[in-house]
C-alpha cells in the first residue's frame, strides 16, 4: 500500500552538504533542535537525514574537542565526514509499499527515510526518535568570533528585536514554528541534440541541427551540457510556475529560431521543451551561448563549444556562467539587458529578452574604447578640480553652489554625450546598431528602467552617459544622465557564482576594513579614524564582526586563505591603474602605504584564483585621491575577485575627492545595513547628492554586482 500523509513528518530542514555548521546553528531555532530533522541531498535519490545533535557529535569527533570554539562553525557538513552514516535511498509515496519499507527499515538505529512525491521530497517517514544531547553546545560562541577569540555571545541591546532565523535555503519560519515549505534537490536544465545520437559525431557545414532545452529531474544520458535548477529558490512566493526564456548567441552558428519559452512548474519537469535550429557557418570549434532569462534578468548562461567538420564528437567543451538558478532566488525583473562580448573586430551587442532578436556589432577596438573612456574620465577629473574663489569646490565641500553646478554640468553632459556617440553611434556601425541607439535614447527618456549590462570588457562609466537627442550646452536636462534616473548594474558572468542575492547577517555580519592609514596624515583630516569609529560603533551593538587590515601583506594573506570570513570587504586606499603600454590590468595596484602596494600580479601569484573565499564577499574599493582609473583596473580586479568567490564589486569611475568618499561610504552603509538593495541605494544617493546638494559626483560610483543584493536580516 502507498505511504499515507499521516505517516509523513513534514518538519524537515534542508541544507546543502557545503553548508557551514555556523549557518545551521544560526538558522535552526533553539526550540527546534530536538524536534526537526535535518536533511542533506547526496545526489540522485540519496539523502542524509540526521538530528542537530548528530552534527554536534560529528564536530566533537572531528576536532577531538570537549569545549566549543568559534572556528568550528566554519566547518561544513561534508568536511565532518559523517553524512555517509546517515545516508539512505528515498521512498516514493505513490509506488512504495509502507509495509515492505518497514521490513527493511529499523528505527531508531536507522534514520528516517525521505519521502518523494513526483520526484520532490515532501518530508520524512515518522519515527519516535527525538532529541539528542548537546543541542545547546554552541550557544556560548558564534561564527564571528572565529577571527578574534572565543567570548560569550552578546545579547541584543534592550529594546532591540532579535532577528528571526530561517530554517535553511528557501525555508522561512516564524519564531517557534517549523515551516513545511522546504528546498528540494536540484533539477537539471538539460541540453541535447534532436536526435540525441548527433552528439556522437561532429557537425557539418551546410547542415541544420536542432538543440533541445528542458528541465528534468536528473541529468539525462544524452545530455551535451547541463546546469542545476532548484525551483524552491527560483520561485517567488505563491507562484506555481515561471517562464524561463532561452536565447542563443553565436557568431559561429546561424541561429534560425527566436528566443523560446520554457514553462517550469514548481515541481517536476518543464511542461515543454525549447527547440532551436542552428546551422554551422564554418569548420572548426564554434562557440554558442545559451542565456536563461527570468523577467528580463540574465540569471545564467551555458557556453558550449561544438566541433564542426572534425572531432570525435559534437561537443568539445561546456561550462555554466553566472549565478546558478539555485542561488538566484526569486530574481528581480530587468527592463533592458545587454550582453556585450569583444570579438576582436569589435564588440557584439545582444539585446536579451523574450521578444528580442537584436544583435549588432560595434566596430570599436579595445584601445579605442580605452581612449574614449580616458577622455570621459579626464572631463570628470576637470570637474573634480573645479575652483571657486580659490577653493577646490568638489574637493572641499559636499554642498556645491549653483554657479559651480551650472558650470560643470554641461562639461559632464558633453563628456557623456560624446561617450555615448563613440560607442553606440560609432562610424561604420550598421543600421541595426543605429536603430538601437535611437531606441536606447527613447527608453532612457521614458520611465525609470532597471538596466543590466553583462560584459567582461566594456567597463564604461555607464552612469554619465548623456542621452539627449541633440547636445545643447545651454539646456542640460539632468534626467538624461543615464545614472541619475535609472538603476544600472554591470553584472559579473563567471562560473561558480553559487550564492544568493541576500547577504546573511545572522548571527553576525563579518566586515573587513582594508585601509591606508597614511591617508589621514596626507589629507590632514581623520578620514580613516572616522571610518574606524563608524564601524566600531556597529561592532559594539554585537551584530558586526570587524576585521581591520592596514598592511598590503595582511590583505594578500587574507585573500590566500579560503577560510577568510569577509562578507563585505571594504577598501579605503589609493588605487592606480596602468594602461596597456604600462603592463595593463596585471600592473594595476592597491596602495596601503609606503612599500605596501599590492598589484594584481602579486595577488595572482600569492593568492591564486584556485583559493575561493567562502564568505562570498561584496568588495567595495573606495579609491580616493588616486590616479585616474582606467577600465583596465576593473577588467583585472573584478574578474579576480569574482573568480575567487566574491559576489561582485563596488567601485569608482575616477579619482574621488576624499571628503566625498568618506561621506558617500557612510550614507551607503547606513542604507545597505538597513536592508535596502544595492541598485536602489545607488540611484537614491545619486539623486540626493545632485538635487539636495547640487553635487553631480554621485555618478562616480558604479555597481559591478547584482543590483538586488541586500543584507538580510537588516542590522538597523
Amino acid at each position: 500500500m502507498p505511504i499515507y500523509p499521516e505517516q509523513i513528518n513534514p518538519n524537515v530542514l534542508y541544507f546543502n552538504a557545503t553548508t557551514p555548521v555556523g549557518e545551521i546553528h544560526a538558522r535552526v531555532a533553539p526550540d527546534e533542535r530536538r524536534k526537526a530533522w535535518l536533511v542533506a541531498p547526496r545526489g540522485g535519490e540519496m539523502f542524509a537525514v540526521f538530528k542537530y545533535a548528530d552534527m554536534v557529535q560529528a564536530v566533537q569527533a572531528f576536532t577531538n574537542a570537549s569545549e566549543p570554539r568559534a572556528a568550528m562553525l566554519y566547518l561544513t557538513l561534508e568536511e565532518l565526514n559523517f553524512l555517509d552514516r546517515f545516508t539512505r535511498a528515498a521512498a516514493h509515496q505513490e509506488t512504495d509499499d509502507i509495509y515492505l519499507i518497514r521490513e527493511q527499515w529499523a528505527p531508531p538505529a536507522d534514520p528516517p527515510l525521505v519521502v518523494l512525491q513526483q520526484g520532490a521530497p515532501i518530508g520524512v517517514l515518522k519515527t519516535s526518535t527525538r532529541g539528542g544531547d548537546n543541542v545547546d553546545w554552541f550557544d556560548s560562541v558564534h561564527m564571528a568570533q572565529a577571527n578574534g577569540g572565543d567570548h560569550p555571545k552578546e545579547e541584543a541591546a534592550p529594546g532591540e528585536p532579535k532577528s528571526p532565523g530561517t530554517l535553511g535555503p528557501g525555508v522561512d519560519t516564524e519564531p517557534g514554528s517549523v515551516s513545511t515549505r522546504v528546498s528540494t534537490p536540484a533539477r537539471k536544465i538539460n541540453v541535447r541534440f534532436e536526435p540525441p545520437e548527433q552528439k556522437d559525431a561532429p557537425l557539418q557545414v551546410g547542415e541544420t541541427y536542432t538543440l533541445v532545452f528542458s528541465v528534468d529531474m536528473t541529468q539525462l544520458a544524452q545530455t551535451i551540457a547541463a546546469a542545476d535548477l532548484d525551483e524552491t529558490r527560483f520561485f517567488p512566493p505563491n507562484v506555481d510556475s515561471v517562464d524561463i526564456y532561452v536565447q542563443l548567441i553565436s557568431d559561429a552558428f546561424e541561429i534560425l529560431t527566436d528566443p523560446q519559452k520554457l514553462i517550469v512548474p514548481r515541481q517536476g519537469k518543464s511542461k515543454n521543451r525549447a527547440r532551436f535550429d542552428i546551422a554551422p557557418k564554418q569548420n572548426g570549434v564554434g562557440e554558442i551561448t545559451a542565456v536563461f532569462l527570468k523577467d528580463g534578468n540574465a540569471v545564467q548562461a551555458i557556453e558550449m563549444k561544438l566541433n564542426v567538420g572534425a572531432g570525435d564528437t559534437a561537443i568539445a567543451e561546456s561550462k555554466t556562467l553566472g549565478r546558478t538558478v539555485e542561488a538566484a532566488g526569486a530574481v528581480g525583473a530587468r527592463s533592458l539587458t545587454l550582453w556585450i562580448d569583444y570579438k576582436g573586430e569589435g564588440f557584439k551587442v545582444s539585446v536579451l529578452g523574450p521578444n528580442e532578436n537584436t544583435f549588432f556589432m560595434i566596430p570599436l577596438q579595445l584601445q579605442e574604447l580605452e581612449l574614449a573612456i580616458a577622455k570621459a574620465r579626464a572631463a570628470l577629473k576637470t570637474i573634480v578640480d573645479t575652483q571657486e574663489n580659490g577653493i577646490l569646490a568638489y574637493q572641499q565641500r559636499i554642498d556645491i553652489s549653483a554657479a559651480v553646478k551650472n558650470k560643470t554640468l554641461p562639461q559632464l553632459a558633453r563628456a557623456g554625450a560624446l561617450l555615448f556617440q563613440t560607442i553606440f553611434m560609432h562610424p561604420g556601425s550598421n543600421q541595426i546598431a543605429k536603430d538601437f541607439a535611437k531606441r536606447f535614447r527613447a527608453l532612457a527618456q521614458g520611465a525609470p528602467l532597471h538596466i543590466q549590462i553583462v560584459s567582461k570588457q566594456m567597463m564604461l562609466p555607464w552612469g554619465i552617459l548623456y542621452l539627449a537627442d541633440k547636445f545643447d550646452a545651454n539646456n542640460i536636462q539632468p534626467e538624461l544622465f543615464l545614472g541619475l534616473k535609472h538603476i544600472i548594474e554591470v553584472a559579473p558572468m563567471e562560473p561558480n557564482m553559487d550564492f544568493p542575492t541576500r547577504i546573511a547577517s545572522a548571527p553576525q555580519l563579518t566586515v573587513s576594513l582594508n585601509l591606508n592609514q597614511e591617508i589621514d596624515r596626507q589629507m590632514n583630516f581623520p578620514l580613516i579614524k572616522n571610518q574606524i569609529q563608524y564601524w566600531q560603533a556597529k561592532q559594539q551593538k554585537g551584530r558586526v564582526n570587524l576585521i581591520t587590515r592596514t598592511r598590503g601583506s595582511d590583505v594578500v594573506d587574507a585573500l590566500a586563505d579560503e577560510h577568510t570570513p569577509d562578507q563585505i570587504a571594504y577598501f579605503y586606499c589609493h588605487a592606480i591603474s596602468k594602461n596597456l603600454d604600462e603592463g595593463g590590468a596585471n600592473a594595476s595596484l592597491l596602495q596601503f602605504g609606503a612599500q605596501q602596494a599590492v598589484t594584481l600580479e602579486d595577488l595572482l601569484l600569492s593568492a591564486p584564483l584556485e583559493t575561493r573565499l567562502k564568505g562570498s564577499p561584496l568588495v567595495f574599493i573606495n579609491a580616493c585621491e588616486s590616479a585616474e582609473l582606467s577600465p583596465l583596473f576593473y577588467n583585472g580586479f573584478m574578474p579576480y575577485f569574482v573568480d575567487k568567490g566574491a559576489r561582485g564589486m563596488i567601485g569608482t569611475e575616477c579619482s574621488v575627492p576624499a571628503l566625498l568618499a568618506l561621506d558617500w561610504a557612510g550614507k551607503f552603509f547606513d542604507a545597505f545595513l538597513a536592508g535596502k538593495p544595492l541598485g536602489q541605494i545607488f540611484l537614491d544617493l545619486r539623486r540626493d547628492y545632485f538635487y539636495a546638494h547640487n553635487n553631480i559626483l554621485g555618478l562616480l560610483y558604479a555597481v559591478y554586482c547584482d543590483a538586488d543584493t541586500r543584507i538580510e536580516p537588516a542590522l538597523s
